[in-house]
């Protein structure tokens, strides 16, 4: 165990205490963590308000005195305290737009001066182009009528220097407008068709056998496994490939030679794997830190309960320990990275599955997919982390505890085998071996 504990340490040591490893596990999550601190602050910072004037060329000026009330609702709006798209003064009229304002909008205060649609426009395209005024819109004759021709689009001129949001923002209300002028021409009501129109929203609601009431929440419910499951994966994969780098270095660079002469090749695979699993354990919960942040400033940490955590730091160990044991006995077999590739791509290959089934396990944790996969190592442990965050009812504890049980056999069996291979292929030069002669290393006495 002394000895166990001194290559654990040097093998540790040796990742930990490198740049690219405190920059990547350590001053990243805190980046994120203030960044994901400041996002509140920059969301709720003011934008400057859109001062100005706007020349809208119309027909009959029905079009222009739309914009003009949509502009003054925007305008009120943004005076009061806590503006919202669906709250207006009530001393305003009322208009024909559905959701006006949008909350992605700046605040205005925009003038509306109107002008007959065949005045000569030339000066006012000179202020648009100058800066002087925020745009020119034209609205054609033709798209008031009841039944509009194809082909015939607003004009909206704006300066170069125009902000997106702003353009979109008058190209928007122009369209509004001109769909509620040609509403009330026809002796319709728009905004009275459309709130006949508008669908309700459904609140879902999932119920428990035991009557519990719990709010649906389904892009969380989506999201959320496949969080923890590329957390777990990218947390294991990174230190077993370490694990893989470093001991092909070893080999070929003939130091192995030298701790094999006062340690044993499964004492020497035991501190390495232990040594890797305490990176893990640092990546882990540096990254986990900076989730659980980001869940409680979203105020979504009831998402998440205790026991699910606990269970996850299992899954998580047994998962490291099958994938450093593959990792390790491909390390010990080749001479460079590039007969690694060889031999890695099938283990890759398996891992990646439950990515693929990512989706389909998070939308129904408790089938008979779900279920058959959770059971088959070394893939079980990243299954039952999607399972186990994704499921609303819970997994049936003995599903868990059989889940459990296969997976830890599976994992001692890996690691078995992974020393039978280590103990051999560790001195071995020459022509890479295949997978079948991978085996029969296992097999020898």
């Amino acid at each position: 165990m002394g000895r166990m504990r001194t290559i654990a340490a040097r093998e540790f040591k040796q990742t930990v205490l490198t740049k690219s490893f405190i920059f990547g596990a350590l001053v990243l999550p805190i980046i994120l963590i203030g960044v994901g601190a400041l996002i509140p602050l920059l969301v709720g910072s003011t934008t400057p308000p859109v001062v100005g004037t706007l020349v809208v060329a119309d027909k009959d000026g029905s079009v222009a005195d739309q914009m003009r009330m949509a502009f003054d609702v925007m305008r009120a709006a943004g005076d009061v305290a806590t503006p919202s798209a669906n709250t207006l003064p009530p001393s305003l009229p009322s208009v024909g737009f559905g959701s006006m304002p949008m909350p992605d909008d700046p605040p205005v205060d925009i003038t509306v001066m109107r002008l007959a649609l065949d005045a000569d426009l030339t000066r006012e395209q000179a202020r648009v182009q100058s800066g002087e005024i925020l745009g020119l819109v034209e609205i054609p004759a033709a798209l008031l009528q009841s039944a509009p021709p194809s082909g015939v689009d607003i004009s909206v001129l704006v300066p170069t220097a125009s902000p997106a949001k702003t353009t979109a923002m008058i190209g928007r209300v122009a369209r509004e407008a001109t769909v509620t002028a040609r509403v009330a021409a026809a002796g319709g009501d728009l905004a009275a068709v459309r709130a006949l129109l508008h669908p309700p929203s459904a609140a879902t609601a999932r119920v428990s056998n035991e009557g519990q009431r719990s709010t649906e929440r389904l892009e969380i419910r989506m999201l959320l496994p496949g969080a923890f499951m590329f957390l777990m994966w990218i947390a294991a994969f990174s230190s077993a490939n370490q694990l893989l780098t470093s001991t092909i270095e070893e080999k070929s660079s003939k130091v192995v030679e030298v701790l094999l002469s006062a340690t044993s090749p499964l004492e020497l695979l035991a501190g390495k794997i232990l040594g890797q699993s305490l990176v893990s354990v640092v990546m882990l919960g540096m990254y986990g830190v900076a989730g659980l942040v980001g869940l409680t400033l979203l105020a979504m940490t009831d998402l998440v309960d205790v026991p699910t955590l606990l269970l996850f730091v299992v899954w998580f160990l047994l998962g490291y320990f099958m994938c450093a044991a593959m990792m390790a006995a491909v390390g010990s077999a080749v001479n460079d990275l590039r007969e690694a590739q060889t031999l890695v791509t099938p283990v890759m290959l398996l891992m990646m599955t439950p990515m693929m089934l990512w989706l389909p396990i998070s939308e129904n944790p408790t089938g008979i997919l779900a279920t058959v996969f959770s059971f088959i190592p070394p893939i079980g442990p990243f299954v039952m982390v999607l399972r186990t965050t994704g499921a609303v009812e819970g997994i049936p504890a003995w599903q868990v505890g059989a889940a459990l049980l296969v997976n830890a056999i599976g994992a001692v069996g890996l690691v078995w085998l992974g020393a039978r291979i280590f103990r051999i292929g560790i001195l071995m030069q020459g022509k890479p071996p295949t997978p079948i002669e991978l085996l029969r290393w296992a097999r020898a006495r």
